[in-house]
């Protein structure tokens, strides 16, 4: 059997001794490998003038996507209802108790005079009271502490959860998040 490189001649180099039956030889770096090497300095130097020259860039594809993306929430916003289709509705209310109890009463209370998230039941509404505005609230979240909850519950939940807000007695005494309502432990008004 034949060793697999035995047909490569190694030549040895004249300036070096030769110590201990040991010597260095001089092989040629083999074709393959320096076309491999030089071409990719090539394609890198090319890749740059490309990168440089095309007038693509990270920020404008980021911009891009965000057009993009705010064309779709505006397609989405159209279809949504603007007025509560559960107003009235016994069996919607019953299950917007039950959201508005797991979720929503952590922070707002279970009757809705704010903990702290605001009072939902004086008249003070930094955002608006009317539907559309109070299913933007919760869908989409608001600044300083209100996380957005339309992708967990979709819009039927937060549409029944509104329901049952609105059969909260209301008053008339500024409570959390009011603007001349006392600053409460752990919430901000």
């Amino acid at each position: 059997m034949s060793e697999p490189f035995s047909e490569i001649p190694e030549l040895a180099r004249a300036d070096e001794a030769v110590r201990d039956g040991i010597g260095e030889e001089d092989n040629p770096v083999p074709l393959w490998f320096n076309v491999g090497f030089y071409g990719l300095i090539v394609f890198g130097i090319l890749y740059i003038v490309y990168y440089l020259g095309s007038g693509w860039s990270q920020s404008g594809q980021y911009q891009a996507e965000m057009e993009r993306a705010e064309a779709l929430l505006a397609e989405h916003r159209a279809t949504l209802p603007s007025k509560n289709p559960y107003h009235d509705d016994a069996n919607a209310i019953a299950e917007g108790k039950q959201v508005f109890d797991e979720i929503c009463s952590v922070c707002h209370k279970p009757d809705g005079s704010g903990l702290v998230g605001p009072s939902l039941v004086d008249p003070y509404w930094k955002y608006g009271d009317d539907d559309e505005s109070l299913f933007t609230s919760v869908s989409e979240g608001r600044p300083l502490g209100m996380p957005p909850w339309g992708t967990q519950l979709g819009g039927e939940k937060i549409w029944k959860s509104l329901a049952y807000l609105e059969t909260l007695p209301k008053s008339d005494t500024p409570g959390v998040g009011a603007p001349q309502a006392p600053p409460t432990a752990g919430g901000t008004p």
